[in-house]
């Protein structure tokens, strides 16, 4: 890769992790939800610094084409990202679920009081 796409790529991702640190502190995302985001982030500048990372990877793997085995890595952190959205929306409809039995109990405990405040008076 020459010299100049790696500086384009190279200021790309700071962009990017500066997006990213970005939402964070204005609280629009949540840091255990960032981390993944600021790992791919580090992971593509640390890849752009060293492209021989790449090549000692696709030698490893025995993957004929560095483009090749840049579109294996990017699949496997888009795996990775869609895993991580996956556990995090379980993890939400599992209290919604939660929060929804908890307001059906709250409103029959209100009608049962408000029926027996109509009944004493």
């Amino acid at each position: 890769m020459n010299l100049t796409l790696r500086i384009f790529f190279g200021i790309v991702d700071l962009i990017f992790l500066l997006v990213i640190l970005n939402m964070l502190k204005k609280k629009r995302l949540n840091l255990k939800y960032t981390l993944t985001w600021l790992f791919a982030a580090l992971a593509l500048l640390v890849v752009d610094c060293f492209p021989q990372i790449i090549d000692g990877i696709m030698n490893l793997v025995g993957v004929a084409s560095p483009v090749s085995m840049v579109f294996v890595l990017e699949a496997l952190f888009v795996l990775v990202i869609l895993l991580s959205l996956t556990a995090i929306v379980s993890h939400l409809t599992e209290r919604v679920y939660r929060l929804t039995q908890t307001i059906a109990i709250m409103e029959k405990k209100i009608r049962e009081l408000e029926e027996e405040n109509n009944k004493e008076e």
